[in-house]
């Protein structure tokens, strides 16, 4: 109930989930991200994800994934 009634009390904003779809959409190719955060307060996820994106990096690149992860202007999904 507690944990229920405190994800409640943060619910985001369907505004800042459109904004930030723009956003992304408006991001030039080769800059996206691979993960995003909307809402009004981070709760200390930019510091979680820092390190996560780094590891994330350097296991794309261990197996050889990196290049099939990043955004390329004018490439259309699962083009060759």
């Amino acid at each position: 109930m507690k944990v229920n009634g405190a994800l409640s009390s943060t619910a985001g904003n369907a505004q800042d989930v459109a904004d930030a779809v723009l956003r992304i959409i408006e991001t030039p190719a080769g800059e996206k991200e691979l993960r995003y955060f909307v809402g009004p307060q981070d709760f200390g996820l930019n510091e979680i994800n820092a390190p996560s994106k780094r590891v994330q990096s350097s296991l794309l690149e261990a197996f050889g994934l990196a290049a099939d992860t990043k955004f390329l202007k004018g490439k259309a999904v699962g083009s060759v």
